[in-house]
This record gives structure tokens, C-alpha cells and sequence, in this order.
């Protein structure tokens, strides 16, 4: 059972219940501002809300209405009201001090209550700073390992270029022979000696400092599956780049070298002598080979390992175009489609600025025939 006036349990026998007939308040005696009670006193308690809602007594038989005749008179009921009709009561208190009492005690308990929530709103603001400052470390430490990041891709890049440019430096004594057919016990040395003899070049041996196929060793079913697939490459690494350097002019002027003229059998097939690339720069060469092909480019080849394109030859042709990665591809195919869009556009305006002239043509030819 609660309290009626501080809302908690009641746990020990010092409580008062009301004693009005419409009223089951309980409450405890500090609560009602009392001290002690008789158990007489306790069967006739009335609490301060039951004593204040209570009507009013007294003889009212002489007002006008009253005096009518025409009022029908009601026996008085005497209500007991606290301990005030008790003579040797003399712990009461009017009802207004202990309304105000109970008032002071519910705002007690809010501020309690206040003081709980802030207390637990304060723990909650300590948590929240806390994970803030987690969250703020981690992104100062993401921050760093960014910058981090940035630092060893730029190192990755120069360093990517570095050996790139080492690569192209060791390949700069080699070129590769592209099309000899490939016979079982052949001699590297002698096909390549003999190449240069077919070209007009003047080779010797000691000008050679290695010969030999490129890639894994074709097998004999293989070549019977696949009767079509080129022979591997022969590649040849000189002592000096300046007899390189004549070989590859004496192949790129000798276009109508074929395979039998210098092994003596297998199929005709066309000899090509170009020059050693890495493994991305024969990627970018095949690709930008292709491009030139759907494009209508007419040249592409590679000149000290950088691959150029041309679209015209001649002294009105156009310039050729180094490409250095696949993007410069995609560059290029961007603004050729923006010129095609142009074009059109032009078309467009072109055949509207004739139409309008046609017409114009023939409204002061009719005016003409109406004069």
C-alpha cells in the first residue's frame, strides 16, 4: 500500500486512514503532520482533502428562501473533521499548512529526481566524450596512414619508372626476328648471320653476344593443332648498339624478306625485325596497332622503345602522336568523337542556312511573276 502524500510504500504501522465514506486515502503520520494518535482518534481521521470538500454546517432557516415554507428541510449530518472535534487534540494543523507541506515534499522528490537524471545524463556526456576522443584519434591516425599511403605511391611510381627506364636501357642492344620458321637442331647464330646477309648488313659473329628463341618451346602436337600460330621469336643481343642500330634500319627497308629465303623450307611467311619491347610496351604496341586499324590511322610503329602513330603521310600529313599508356587512346578517341559531333552540327546549320536562302529565292520569284 502506498502512501496518498509522498507516494511510496507504507512498511511500518505509523499510518492514519481516512475515515470519510467516499475516501481509502492512507497515509503516514508525518505526512499528515501528526504526532500521535489514540486509536479512537484513528477511527474518526478525516484527511485534510475530505475536511476541505466537506459541506459547510450551520442553520441557514432564517434566509428569505427559507422562510417561504416552500424549501424542503433535510436533516444535518455532522461530519467529523480531523482531529479538530476532539478537545484534547492538540496536534492539528489548519489544512492549507499541510496542503503546502505535501507541495514541498513532491518538490523534494523532483529534485531528487532532477538530480538522479542529471547525475546519469553526466555519465552519459563522460561516455560520449570518451568515444569522441576514440573516433578522433583513429581519424588523426587515418589521416596519417593517408598521407603514408600517398607517399609510397608517389616512391611506387618513381620507382616503377626508374626501372622501367632500366629496362628499356638493357634492351636498348637487343632486337627481335619475327617470323622464321623454327626446325629442330637450328642453329640461332647461323639464321641470324644469315639475315643480315639477306638484308645487306655486315654482320660477323663476334658482333653477337646472344641469340635465341623468346617464350616456352613449342611441341609437335601443338604445331599440329595449331598450324597456323607463328613460330617463336628469335631474339639477338649485340655487343654494340650501333651494329643494332644498322641491322633494325636494314629491316625496316627490306620489307619483302620471307622465312623460306633464309631457312630454305616451311611456308612463305614475312620476316619482321623490330625492336625488344617489355611486356607492357608489346601490350600498349598491340593495342594502339588495333586502334589504328578501326581508326583508319595509317602508321604505328616504335622508335627507341616509345610507340608513335600517324594518320597521313607526307609533308601535309599530320604529325605523329606519342603514346605513352592507354589513356592517351582513349584522349584521342574522345576528341575525334567531338569533332564528328561538330561536324554534324556544322552539317546541320549548313543545310538549314540553304534552306532558308531556297526559300527566300522563291518568295521574291513569286513575288516577280505576280508584278
Amino acid at each position: 500500500m502506498k502512501c496518498s502524500g509522498c507516494l511510496s510504500v507504507i512498511t511500518n504501522e505509523d499510518s492514519v486512514t481516512c475515515s470519510a465514506k467516499s475516501s481509502n486515502r492512507v497515509l503516514h503520520l508525518f505526512c499528515a503532520n501528526i504526532q500521535k494518535l489514540t486509536p479512537q482518534q484513528k477511527q474518526c481521521w478525516i484527511c485534510p482533502d475530505c475536511h476541505a470538500n466537506a459541506k459547510k454546517g450551520g442553520d441557514n432557516s432564517n434566509t428569505p428562501v427559507r422562510s417561504s415554507g416552500n424549501v424542503t428541510h433535510r436533516k444535518k449530518v455532522t461530519a467529523l473533521v480531523g482531529i479538530s472535534q476532539d478537545p484534547t487534540s492538540t496536534n492539528t494543523q489548519p489544512s492549507g499548512t499541510t496542503s503546502l507541506e505535501l507541495i514541498v515534499s513532491e518538490m523534494h522528490l523532483l529534485r531528487q529526481d532532477f538530480a538522479n537524471l542529471q547525475t546519469e545524463f553526466g555519465k552519459r556526456f563522460d561516455q560520449l566524450l570518451l568515444r569522441f576522443s576514440d573516433y578522433d584519434a583513429r581519424l588523426k591516425s587515418l589521416e596519417v596512414k593517408e598521407k603514408e599511403n600517398e607517399l609510397l605511391k608517389a616512391q611506387m611510381a618513381k620507382l616503377e619508372d626508374q626501372l622501367h627506364r632500366q629496362t628499356l636501357s638493357s634492351l636498348q642492344s637487343q632486337i627481335e626476328i619475327i617470323g622464321i620458321s623454327e626446325t629442330p637442331g637450328e642453329n640461332p647464330y647461323h639464321l641470324t648471320l644469315t639475315t643480315a646477309n639477306k638484308i645487306g648488313i655486315e654482320l660477323n659473329e663476334s658482333d653477337l653476344n646472344h641469340v635465341y628463341r623468346g617464350g616456352p618451346r613449342i611441341t609437335e602436337d601443338q604445331t599440329e593443332k595449331d598450324s597456323v600460330r607463328l613460330p617463336r621469336p628469335l631474339v639477338v643481343t649485340f655487343t654494340r648498339r650501333l651494329k643494332r642500330d644498322e641491322f633494325l634500319k636494314g629491316g625496316k627497308t627490306r620489307r619483302t624478306l620471307e622465312s623460306c629465303d633464309i631457312v630454305g623450307a616451311g611456308p612463305q611467311r614475312k620476316v619482321y625485325i623490330n625492336e625488344r619491347l617489355t611486356y607492357e610496351a608489346r601490350q600498349l604496341f598491340r593495342t594502339a596497332r588495333n586502334w589504328t586499324r578501326e581508326n583508319k590511322y595509317k602508321f604505328c610503329w616504335v622508335q627507341n622503345g616509345t610507340i608513335f602513330i600517324r594518320k597521313r603521310e607526307g609533308r601535309e600529313g599530320s604529325p605523329p602522336i606519342q603514346i605513352r599508356s592507354s589513356e592517351d587512346l582513349h584522349k584521342l578517341s574522345a576528341r575525334r568523337d567531338q569533332e564528328r559531333i561538330r561536324s554534324s552540327e556544322d552539317l546541320q546549320k549548313l543545310s538549314a542556312r540553304r534552306d532558308q536562302e531556297q526559300a527566300q529565292a522563291d518568295k521574291s520569284s513569286a513575288s516577280v511573276v505576280c508584278v
